[in-house]
């Protein structure tokens, strides 16, 4: 049986980066990962025999908007209740912090929506559509 160590603190350059990379998600540079990971609300990493193995944000303005962000699990270890460990911490963070009607959002990769729906998440409406934007310029 393998066994996880959950901890709560911010998440490093390195270790983000190298759990991006096992993603299909666009790179991101080293100074841009740093100042968002610097602002987080919230963030746990799952290590195994020594290795980041899982990493779960929160983010927002801690009060009225909450956002779930880059839940990511090393392809090795999916499957293994690892995305469970990190949103049950994240879900114990935003229980004892968000106040009465508190928006809690996020952002669902390709495949996982059953995922999140075991966590009470509902789909946006087709009255209520998400939206979103991706900045493309060379501002480092």
């Amino acid at each position: 049986m393998t066994t996880f160590l959950v901890e709560h603190r911010r998440i490093t350059v390195s270790e983000y980066q190298n759990l991006r990379r096992t993603t299909s998600w666009p790179s991101l540079n080293d100074s841009s990962v740093s100042i968002g990971l610097s602002n987080d609300l919230f963030s746990v990493v799952v290590i195994s025999q020594e290795k980041t193995i899982g990493i779960g944000r929160v983010i927002g303005d801690g009060a009225i908007y909450f956002y779930i962000q880059d839940v990511i699990v090393h392809p090795e270890y999916q499957k293994m209740k690892v995305g469970d460990l990190l949103m049950k911490h994240i879900e114990e963070f935003i229980r004892k912090k968000a106040p009465s009607h508190a928006f809690v959002g996020l952002m669902a990769a390709q495949g996982v929506k059953d995922f999140y729906t075991r966590f009470n998440y509902l789909e946006r409406s087709k009255e209520a559509p998400g939206m979103y934007k991706l900045i493309k310029n060379n501002i480092k």
